[in-house]
C-alpha cells in the first residue's frame, strides 16, 4: 500500500473522484488492509455476474 501511496493520491486529489477524495481528505480515516480485503472480497460475486450475463446472451 505505502507503495502505491503517490498514485492513490494523484488519483484522489486529481477532482475526477469528488467523493473519493472526500473520504480521505481527513487524516482519521485509515481503512486496514482486513477492511479492503473485505471490501473487494464483496464485490466479486458481482463482477463475476455480469462477466457471465454479458457472455450467456
Amino acid at each position: 500500500m505505502t507503495r502505491n501511496e503517490p498514485q492513490f493520491e494523484a488519483v484522489s486529489t486529481g477532482g475526477h473522484f469528488p467523493v473519493l477524495h472526500s473520504l480521505f481528505e481527513h487524516d482519521d480515516f485509515e481503512p486496514g488492509l482486513g477492511v479492503l480485503f473485505e471490501f473487494g472480497l464483496q464485490r466479486t460475486p458481482d463482477g463475476i455476474a455480469v462477466m457471465v450475463g454479458e457472455t450467456s446472451a
